[in-house]
């Protein structure tokens, strides 16, 4: 702007010579040539000058001083507006560049950042040959916490603990949100001796509590520990390897520290096999419904059926639920396999009630993760639609771990209820049931779980804890459902005592679809000869 001023000056200067010397010395030169002008005193001539200033130069100068004040002001206009521009688009490419390396909910350097960085960091080690240490932190429980809690009590923990860790590091090293809650920091020309001692301090933070909600929550952490040059030589592997390092930590018990093992532990590799297997196991077609018979303790019949997961894993082979469903339920990955087994499960009960069972009824297990998801009624309400199967005929079996957050479950519930299905606890007297909330949630069916089961008729405070939940729940109205059935003794003992219902491998071990079918179709003939 300033220039542009200086040169606005100068031009001014240059019309006034223009205007007042020589334009009129050439107006005078012009007229004498074509009037003749020719007079005996040299005022005359002043006075012609004077004349042609005043009557042509003047008007002219005036009119191109205007002229250029105009185009300067829309110069100038066009200046600011530009300037403007400038400042806007700087200020956009600020909030680009923190949108893409910093994270939004905790401010730190992301994930992106953290590659860059590691890179140069390496770049720059190549010809020092000092040590970069990369410590990859997971937070132990939070998926129980959040949840439990809830989204927004999880991110206020994930913030709280991504400030103890940026305050608790030296300046010159770095501490990145990865993602989830994991974070990851850098040390850089490092030794075993410090990599160790930080490790320690920053288990250490965990020790005092977190305050959310004005709740004091405790939580821990684990760290793997990668180093380079030893443990990886560039970015990616060191990040893998660090992370390869945390999961073993978790698996001595959490709450410690870990260095990757160049010859890691079989259960991590397979830990991690399961992980990345479970993202591609609906579309590979890895999946099997099982489904075990549910009796009714009164007839001796089939009532239902309790829908069973089951995973053959290409490499691996059969894989055991409790192995594979908690980590279906960690990753995410039991959203859309839950869907999947609900579909599948809604679909061949239906079948098998326009075949042989008119009445058969289908449970199907629910997670938490599923009840979290804002859409799950709405998920439940479309697959029975178009499934053809009635709501009444669909069971959902949750865990007693919803128990905790029970408000969130209480609205869930009751649309499932305004839906028309069927809602049972698993499980029961294992989890976190409170007897004052039981005799207020919309439930129908109470599960005694196997543990009680198997062993009631050899201890005597076991029989006491069936008979007790038998009476509770036939006082509220509940129907009893009794798992892990294996002796005669156990059913007529149950049977006797008001048990409704029974499941386990006394009638049936789990069936795949073409085996309960010849079961079911038996009955359906055995019922036929009958009458």
């Amino acid at each position: 702007m300033k220039k542009f001023f200086q040169f606005q000056k100068g031009n001014r200067l240059w019309i006034l010579i223009l205007a007042v010397i020589i334009i009129p010395n050439i107006i005078e030169e012009f007229l004498t040539m074509i009037f003749h002008f020719k007079f005996d005193h040299t005022i005359w001539y002043e006075v012609v000058d004077t004349a042609v200033v005043l009557v042509i130069a003047t008007p002219i100068f005036l009119y191109l001083i205007k002229r250029m004040d105009g185009y300067a002001n829309q110069l100038e206009e066009q200046l600011i507006k530009n300037l403007e521009i400038t400042k806007q688009l700087q200020i956009k490419n600020e909030q680009l560049n923190q949108q893409a390396y910093y994270d939004y909910l905790t401010g730190l350097p992301n994930r992106f950042m953290l590659f860059e960085n590691l890179n140069k960091l390496i770049e720059d080690m190549d010809s020092e040959k000092k040590q970069i240490a990369v410590m990859f932190i997971d937070l132990d429980r939070f998926k129980t916490i959040n949840d439990t809690m809830g989204h927004i009590s999880g991110d206020y923990l994930i913030q709280q603990v991504a400030r103890r860790l940026r305050d608790s590091i030296p300046k010159k090293d770095f501490v990145y949100r990865h993602g989830g809650d994991e974070f990851i920091i850098l040390l850089e020309e490092t030794d075993k001796e410090q990599y160790i001692k930080t490790a320690s301090s920053i288990l250490e933070l965990f020790s005092s509590p977190f305050s959310i909600n004005n709740e004091s929550l405790f939580t821990t952490a684990s760290i793997g520990i990668s180093i380079y040059p030893f443990h990886g030589e560039d970015e990616e592997t060191l990040i893998k390897n660090a992370d390869t390092a945390m999961y073993e930590a978790k698996e001595r018990g959490k709450n410690t520290y870990q260095i990757y093992n160049t010859d890691p532990d079989d259960k991590i590799i397979r830990r991690m096999r399961l992980e990345n297997g479970l993202r591609t196991v609906l579309e590979n077609d890895e999946l099997r419904v099982y489904y075990q018979p549910q009796v009714d303790l009164r007839t001796g019949k089939i009532k239902g059926v309790e829908a069973l997961l089951r995973w053959v894993h290409p490499e691996l082979g059969f894989i055991p639920p409790d192995e594979f469903i908690p980590l279906a339920e960690e990753t995410g990955a039991i959203i859309p396999i839950g869907k999947w087994v609900l579909e599948t499960a809604c679909k061949q009960a239906k079948l098998w009630q326009m075949s042989t069972n008119p009445s058969l009824c289908v449970s199907v297990n629910v997670s938490i993760r599923q009840i979290k998801e804002d859409n799950f009624v709405d998920v439940v309400s479309g697959i029975v639609e178009r499934s053809g199967l009635e709501p009444a005929y669909l069971e959902l079996e949750i865990t007693e771990t919803l128990m905790q957050n029970i408000d969130a479950s209480l609205t869930v519930f009751n649309q499932l209820k305004k839906l028309g299905v069927q809602i049972s606890i698993d499980d029961f007297g294992t989890g976190y049931s409170s007897l004052s909330l039981l005799a207020h949630l919309p439930i129908d069916y109470l599960k005694i779980d196997r543990s009680f089961t198997n062993g009631m008729l050899e201890h005597s405070n076991t029989i006491s804890i069936v008979k007790t939940i038998i009476n509770m729940g036939r006082n509220l109205n509940l129907k009893i459902v009794a798992e892990g059935i294996e002796e005669e003794r156990q059913e007529l003992f149950l049977s006797q005592h008001g048990c409704h219902i029974g499941q386990g491998y006394y009638y049936s071990r789990p069936l795949p679809v073409e085996e309960l079918d010849k079961l079911l179709e038996e009955q359906h003939e055995a019922v036929f000869t009958a009458y």
